[in-house]
């Protein structure tokens, strides 16, 4: 839902779906079925599996995860905020603050959560902080604030830089391009292949020769060689989103700076996808009628996701069906 679709209520919610708490709870199952084996061979009299260590405390976290995540819902009004909080297994518990309550209302930036995502830190008139559930269009971070303060009788907020805000003359996607990371793995490669060495040398040295030539040289070659030959793809691409066009930035093969510019009447559709099996992320596909497709260097939530596509498809007034989610 759209933030501020009602001029008199805006809506944020944080939480996970039923499915999603059986994703993380499965997950976390799988995880601890590696101690499994640790603790037949401990009970056998052997040392147990070094995994279980670090299988224990991710698995359990991931269940705890699942279990105890709450759910919680903001309902911002003329009024007041009244704020809605339930576990998986508990009762929904309920608080109204009133708008004589509320001292100041800002934008804060969420330090660690990725995608990234921009939440509104509450200071109550008793000196206590709250801080909302993500805002839903990362398009729209500012204007959502200054609805947020219109409807409590606040002073306006204080503007936040938003590199995907739709106030922005251009949108940028990903930081700048350059060619001196592609340089500095490079130089890192060696480094890396040396270490994959190490193992093989131990191996040899103890007589597993046919582990040793089996496994770990090759793959450390495999991955040093990769490096080496793939490194300026892992440069960064930058994609900036003008009035009629995007300007897509990336290092070529060669490791040159390349640029393209597409407009609206190469694009045949603009489409949000799964960037993971989870489907907790999700990148921004342009198709091109050359065939060509083009994934967004950023990943979001749906809803960020879903608000990037929007704002494309109006910067480049993009025909009607190229707004069409994939079939």
């Amino acid at each position: 839902m759209h933030a501020a679709a009602n001029p008199d209520e805006v809506r944020l919610r944080k939480g996970s779906s039923l499915g999603e708490r059986l994703v993380w709870a499965g997950s976390g199952g799988a995880v601890l079925l590696i101690v499994v084996p640790g603790l037949v061979t401990w009970a056998s009299g052997g040392p147990p599996l070094a995994a279980a260590f670090w299988a224990v405390p991710l698995g359990v976290f991931l269940i705890g995860v699942a279990a105890l995540e709450s759910n919680v819902v903001w309902i911002v009004t003329p009024d007041g905020i009244a704020i809605g909080e339930q576990r998986p297994m508990g009762h929904i518990r309920k608080r109204l603050i009133g708008i004589h309550d509320i001292a100041d209302v800002s934008v804060c930036k969420n330090r660690f959560s990725y995608p990234k995502s921009f939440s509104l830190r509450c200071t109550l008139a008793s000196g206590d902080v709250l801080v909302s559930p993500p805002l839903p269009d990362i398009t729209r971070v500012n204007e959502t604030a200054a609805t947020v303060a219109r409807l409590l009788d606040l002073p306006d907020t204080a503007f936040v830089d938003n590199p995907f805000d739709a106030a922005n003359t251009e949108i940028v996607l990903r930081s700048p391009v350059s060619l001196d990371v592609g340089w500095l793995i490079r130089m890192a490669a060696p480094l890396l292949a040396t270490l994959c060495s190490l193992p093989f040398l131990v191996a040899f040295g103890i007589g597993e020769s046919e582990l040793a030539l089996g496994l770990l040289l090759p793959l450390g070659l495999i991955v040093a060689v990769s490096l080496y030959r793939y490194t300026h793809r892992l440069s960064g691409t930058r994609w900036i989103v003008r009035h009629g066009d995007i300007r897509i930035e990336r290092i070529s093969w060669s490791g040159r700076l390349f640029a393209e510019t597409i407009g609206s009447g190469d694009i045949a559709g603009i489409d949000v996808d799964k960037s993971n099996t989870r489907g907790q992320t999700f990148t921004v596909n342009i198709r091109l009628h050359t065939g060509q497709t083009f994934h967004s260097p950023t990943r979001h939530d749906e809803n960020g996701a879903q608000a990037v596509r929007a704002e494309i498809i109006r910067r480049l007034n993009a025909p009607v069906d190229a707004g069409k989610p994939a079939g």
